[in-house]
């Protein structure tokens, strides 16, 4: 234990400075009063992270008491490990802390974990309470004392500054599954109706929690080959025939097609393009391919049908199969033979619905290079490897894309699959029939909405796309219905709003809470730093520090342009912080409660609640 305590000394930021190469600290100056571990980011990611350090270290100066801080090495899904968290809470011990900060959420179990033993350490947690691993329930443990921010009045903020600043048609962007989210939602629509009921001015708000099984939102969607017959064309069309490879279809003259030979026999290997013309006074040579020797090469239509063959010999020499199999193991994908000592590339088929790619199996596993990669390259030296793509539940959002063929193609066209956003996804369409000749790629959501995904060509049967976040959907009908702003918080899928802004051409606004945002309109911003010196000034284990506007320890990044707004803003905010204004919490962290309950009550007279779940149906077509 000694050693590692001695390497994590050598390689972790302590007070701001990095360790030399030529040695470490003397031990004698990292003796600390007060340490920050952070959630694997750095004090200057201008989020809740540098706001906590700065608390701490003008906190420290002005008690003459030394700090420190420590950023932890993230595993490779980019979590914190408890049993690293304790290596560096031992090394607090050792250099005298007793104060231990701990950073975000992401600490709820290791302070769980790990506090009780160090019982002589003052452990503040921020935006969370200590839970065990298996479960969500709060613990108070006597040396620990949770940051926690009012979402209400954050909320309530929120919507107050979005109706005095002119917009009387909003959004709420939620999660169900989120106690925070859900009174984040209740304050911004008490705040908006406030400001309402106060300018004797109409307005709405839309709210959706993307979660929610009772909106029942279809994210999937379908992308479908198009085809159109050929004696409908304008312009003249020439037919390309593709024997042992893919690229058949019929084309206008100029088109740049794509030609890709098939994975070659078992024992052989690619040979070349054999080329033909099928127009009688066209000669083979005019048929203008740029490569005759490589697997994948463009052909250039120009006026004569053709026939392209791809033709393949035998491999000198010993060679080897790399074989991928199913998810079951039980069905070949794909065969490829390799030379000895040679290498090949391989793909996972696309995962099923509502699975992501987690790794390979095989019984040669040091063969390949990135087992946890989907497409990765295999080193084969003198066995035959079999590989089999092992798929798990997502964790994180996964939507479903069906590839399918329009009327006038035959066969099935590929690239069906469950994607992650950002995922690359390549999708093929089947041949056209007789007649008929590719058009081009459509694809819509279940309500025949487009879906944001951009191709990297629409008009070619073997194209490409990246992915998209679907949830964004959600908000593209809060904006296409009129809401000129929405607000996100509590959400693990705020960022979608962001994604729908960039959807429309107009001026947007996307209004936030928690860590300052450069992109919101305003943040109701969380004040980490000044929570924490109030926490340090008068610690209290076994509690829960609210941050809120009493101790003013929330405050809008940006009010108004407008002096009288500004001046009411204040007055609001004294209201709040004097108890003034008394704010109705979603009971249970329910959204949907609290959407029934101000409608059954009329707490507004201006404001309409539009909770989209309300009625348990489908968001309706556009």
């Amino acid at each position: 234990m000694k050693k590692i305590i001695s390497l994590l000394m050598c390689i972790i930021l302590v007070m701001g400075c990095v360790f030399a190469a030529t040695g470490c600290t003397k031990k004698e100056d990292l003796k600390t009063d007060i340490v920050l571990i952070t959630d694997g980011r750095t004090v200057k990611d201008g989020g809740y992270n540098q706001s906590a350090w700065e608390g701490i270290s003008s906190y420290a100066d002005e008690n003459s008491l030394k700090c420190s801080y420590y950023q932890p090495v993230l595993d490779e899904a980019g979590n914190i490990v408890t049993d690293n968290i304790e290596k560096y809470v031992e090394l607090a011990s050792e250099n005298g802390a007793k104060f231990v900060v701990l950073a975000s959420e992401k600490f709820a179990v290791s302070a769980y974990e790990i506090a009780s033993s160090y019982p002589d350490i003052n452990f503040i947690l921020l935006n969370s309470m200590p839970h065990s691993a298996d479960s969500e329930v709060d613990a108070l443990i006597q040396n620990v004392m949770s940051i926690q921010f009012d979402a209400l009045q954050s909320g309530f903020l929120a919507g107050y500054i979005s109706v005095m600043n002119g917009n009387t048609e909003l959004g709420y962007f939620g999660q169900f599954d989120s106690k925070n989210s859900a009174n984040y939602g209740a304050g911004f629509v008490q705040g908006a109706a406030y400001a309402s009921d106060s300018l004797g001015v109409p307005a709405t708000v839309d709210w959706a929690d993307y979660d929610s099984a009772l909106i029942d939102y279809n994210y999937n969607f379908n992308i479908t080959a198009c085809y159109e017959k050929i004696e409908d064309q304008d312009e003249k069309t020439f037919t390309v025939k593709v024997e042992n490879g893919q690229g058949s279809g019929t084309y206008t003259e100029g088109s740049n097609v794509t030609i890709t030979a098939d994975t070659a026999p078992v024992g052989q290997e690619f040979d070349k393009w054999v080329v033909k013309s099928d127009t009688e006074g066209v000669k083979d040579k005019k048929v203008n391919i740029s490569s005759k020797t490589k697997s994948s090469m463009n052909l250039l239509v120009e006026k004569c049908d053709c026939t392209i063959t791809a033709t393949y010999k035998d491999i000198e020499g010993s060679y080897n199969t790399v074989t991928v199999m199913d998810a079951e193991g039980k069905e070949t994908v794909s065969v490829q033979t390799v030379t000895e000592n040679g290498n090949c590339t391989v793909k996972a088929p696309a995962a099923p619905q509502y699975m992501v790619f987690d790794h390979w199996e095989s019984s040669f596993a040091d063969a390949i290079e990135n087992a946890e990669s989907s497409e990765t390259k295999v080193n084969v030296t003198n066995q035959d490897i079999v590989m089999t793509p092992v798929y798990v539940v997502s964790e994180t959002p996964a939507f479903y894309v069906t590839v399918e063929t329009g009327e006038g193609g035959e066969g099935t066209s590929t690239g069906s699959g469950s994607y992650l956003t950002g995922d690359f996804a390549e999708i093929s369409a089947a041949v056209p029939k007789e007649g008929y000749m590719f058009s081009h790629w459509e694809n819509k959501d279940a309500y025949g909405l487009g879906t944001g995904i951009a191709m990297a060509n629409e008009y070619y049967p073997v194209t490409s796309f990246t992915m998209v976040d679907r949830y964004a959907a959600v908000c593209d009908r809060m904006f296409n219905h009129g809401a000129s702003t929405i607000f996100t918080a509590g959400n693990d899928q705020a960022e979608s709003v962001f994604t729908s802004r960039g959807h429309f051409d107009y001026n947007l606004n996307v209004v936030t809470a928690g860590e300052n945002n450069g992109d919101a309109y305003t943040t109701i911003v969380n004040n980490y730093g000044e929570a924490i010196k109030d926490c340090l000034a008068n610690f209290k284990g076994g509690s829960l520090f609210l941050g809120n506007c009493q101790n003013e320890d929330i405050y809008a990044s940006f009010v108004s342009d407008n002096d009288d707004v500004k001046a009411k803003y204040d007055e609001v905010y004294k209201a709040l912080a004097d108890g003034k204004i008394q704010l109705v919490a979603a009971e249970g962290g329910a959204g949907y409660d609290f959407c029934q309950y101000f409608n059954t009550n009329k707490m507004s007279k201006c404001l309409t609640l539009n909770g989209i779940f309300l009625e348990g149906i489908s968001l309706p077509q556009e």
